[in-house]
């Protein structure tokens, strides 16, 4: 198994920092998130040819591989020009994969919950065409259900890229997108055994986890209230309402030996405090695992 970082709370920093700032926290791996001046977020690669040697040297200083990368496009978008656009940037996170030596990209289905027949529709019409280049590269993209994507239930997911009969597609579990796995946000507490089911569901299909905290929905208000906005964080391990002996207790049983990545965002004034502890925890409730 690998233990990995996310790196969206270091996007504001120059590459070689990015690099040595996760090497100094203890990591072997990170998870390439979107940035500016690499690939942004519902946009198209920017990287150069320089860009890429100036990601490849910093790993080899530093010591740290790029596990994965992660995109957020639309591509489950029921508007066809921006969904076809989104395509275009998905061969292009592909190309860009290839380029930095990393065999995974990870992604969302994007879409809107109120809309699931035209999320899913989208969303085949663009793995019809996405698919063929990350099979014939030997990119396997991991997809995870966002909150307020088409599709939002952990199971379903799992359903939907098992009746894909690719090998190149798996499904991605977010544990701070916990109190949205079951398709319907639940406000009364913690939903005991969502994590340990789906994880137990998924079985094989999985071989992603993102790690992170977060609150019950109903613990942050919001004023005017905005009826169907998903309410979650990415917090440190401990700080909010997960069971995490539920979700280590489920990796474990599971035999889990994909890519943890630790997935906190907005803690940029004590980065490394948090990545530091995230990984202390990981290493020790998953003791037992081959961890690197």
């Amino acid at each position: 198994m690998k233990i990995a970082t996310d790196t969206w709370m270091l996007r504001p920093h120059p590459i070689d920092t990015v690099f040595s700032t996760v090497r100094e926290a203890g990591f072997d791996h990170l998870e390439l998130s979107p940035r500016p001046d690499v690939m942004p977020s519902y946009g198209g690669r920017r990287a150069s040819k320089a860009k890429i040697a100036e990601i490849a040297t910093a790993s080899k200083t530093h010591g740290v591989e790029i596990a994965s990368i992660f995109i957020e496009q639309a591509w489950g978008s029921s508007e066809e020009d921006i969904r076809r656009a989104a395509v275009g940037y998905w061969q292009q996170t592909v190309q860009l994969a290839v380029d930095l030596g990393c065999d995974r990209i990870n992604s969302e289905f994007t879409g809107h919950p109120a809309a699931p027949q035209a999320g899913e529709a989208a969303t085949r019409r663009s793995l019809e065409e996405v698919l063929p280049l990350v099979e014939s590269e030997g990119i396997t993209i991991a997809l995870e259900p966002h909150p307020g994507d088409w599709v939002e239930s952990g199971v379903a997911a799992v359903d939907f890229i098992r009746g894909l009969q690719s090998d190149h597609v798996t499904y991605l579990h977010c544990v701070p997108h916990t109190y949205y796995l079951t398709g319907v946000e639940d406000e009364r507490g913690h939903i005991e055994g969502v994590n340990r089911d789906i994880i137990a569901y998924a079985g094989d299909t999985m071989d992603h986890v993102h790690l992170a905290d977060t609150l019950l929905p109903g613990r942050t208000f919001l004023n005017p209230s905005s009826p169907g906005v998903r309410n979650h964080q990415h917090l440190d391990i401990g700080q909010g309402d997960i069971d995490w002996d539920e979700v280590f207790t489920a990796l474990r049983d599971a035999g889990f030996d994909g890519v943890a990545s630790v997935a906190v965002f907005r803690h940029e004034s004590r980065v490394m405090d948090s990545l530091t502890h995230n990984r202390a925890v990981i290493r020790e409730r998953l003791e037992g695992s081959v961890a690197k």
